[in-house]
């Protein structure tokens, strides 16, 4: 059985009026605090509670309040993108052959609107 252990854990702090729609497309979109307002319109806003320990990994999961995904897919920027602006973006069961963007991670699952306060984290071995 395999351990895993939260590298990175942050706190919804608003969610953006189109943010639903977006989920309901299979696209997530964090970003942190300070984002600009148009962007805020369709992500969930949250507040790193602690560093981002190491970059996400394929098999790690990404919890958001009562739901999570499986990252299958990480771009080269993702880690990067989320320790200096809290900004990830998570396409959820993409099709088949679904190119990846940088800053990007592709995850199996679906994520569920959160609420301000829920918490989100990054788990992996």
């Amino acid at each position: 059985m395999t351990t895993m252990t939260t590298y990175y854990s942050s706190t919804v702090s608003e969610v953006g009026a189109d943010a639903a729609d977006m989920l309901d497309g299979g696209v997530a979109i964090f970003f942190g605090t300070g984002c600009p307002p148009a962007l805020a319109e369709v992500s969930i806003v949250h507040r790193a509670d602690t560093e981002l320990h190491r970059d996400p990994r394929p098999g790690d999961v990404l919890r958001v309040g009562d739901t999570a995904v499986e990252l299958t897919r990480v771009g080269e920027r993702a880690g990067e993108n989320l320790r200096t602006l809290g900004h990830i973006v998570v396409y959820t069961d993409p099709e088949p052959g679904t190119s990846l963007l940088p800053g990007a991670v592709h995850a199996t699952g679906r994520l569920a609107v959160p609420e301000p306060g829920a918490v989100i984290l990054l788990e992996g071995e």
